[in-house]
């Protein structure tokens, strides 16, 4: 009975394979943009260090999509979000390694800088203005509900291997120095060859049945 229960086990888990894992969340190290940080409180830096979020992460642990869904951010306090003291411009975040990602996820700040129309681009560099970067398309956020917990915004593009990622701002709330709450990538949808898993867990049911009629 042993031997049949493992053998049952091992289809359960070929099968269950097939299925594709949700994208878990990956954490910018570094933070830059054409026009210089606002520094202090409003430093850049805030938009990926998890400040003013209602519950933590762990990149490359925690799912994306049911994070960015559930949890908001607290724009309200100045030490919250990052700002660039604009005008507009860019903001380019490195991922201090390459990744296949697919989504973006972000929270706008209580300030009338809050990004709203932006263009995503990858790039081979952190260097936005030298023309290799890669268009990722064209978003439009929404403004900050000026409380203490805006929710979490996702916006998805077709799937990319980049280590950087440029943001090309192209309107706020109305403000002129630009800036976010927080901001997080997800990993892209990986799904397995559904063939080979199906074969092998079609072969491995007579087995099953041969070692459940033997217990």
């Amino acid at each position: 009975m042993q031997s049949y229960m493992k053998c049952l086990a091992a289809v359960s888990l070929a099968v269950s394979c097939q299925v594709a894992q949700a994208g878990v969340i990956v954490q910018a190290t570094a933070i830059s943009a054409s026009h210089p940080d606002f520094g202090g409180s409003y430093a850049l830096v805030n938009q990926i260090n998890q400040s003013g979020l209602s519950a933590g992460y762990v990149a490359g642990v925690t799912d994306f999509d049911s994070f960015v869904a559930s949890t908001t951010h607290n724009g309200a306090l100045a030490l919250n979000s990052g700002f660039s003291v604009g005008p507009f411009g860019s903001f380019s975040y490195d991922l201090g390694a390459v990744y296949n990602i697919d989504a973006i996820g972000l929270w706008a700040t209580a300030n009338t800088g809050s990004v709203l129309n932006f263009n995503l681009y990858a790039d081979s560099d952190n260097d936005f203005s030298n023309g290799n970067s890669g268009l990722l398309g064209g978003f439009t956020a929404l403004g900050s509900n000026y409380t203490t917990a805006d929710p979490g915004q996702a916006f998805t593009f077709g799937d990319v291997s980049t280590r950087y990622v440029h943001m090309e701002i192209l309107t706020t709330d109305g403000g002129a120095q630009p800036g976010l709450g927080e901001v997080v990538f997800r990993t892209a949808t990986v799904v397995p060859e559904p063939e080979p898993l199906a074969l092998f867990a079609a072969g491995l049911i007579p087995v099953c049945l041969r070692l459940r009629r033997k217990a």
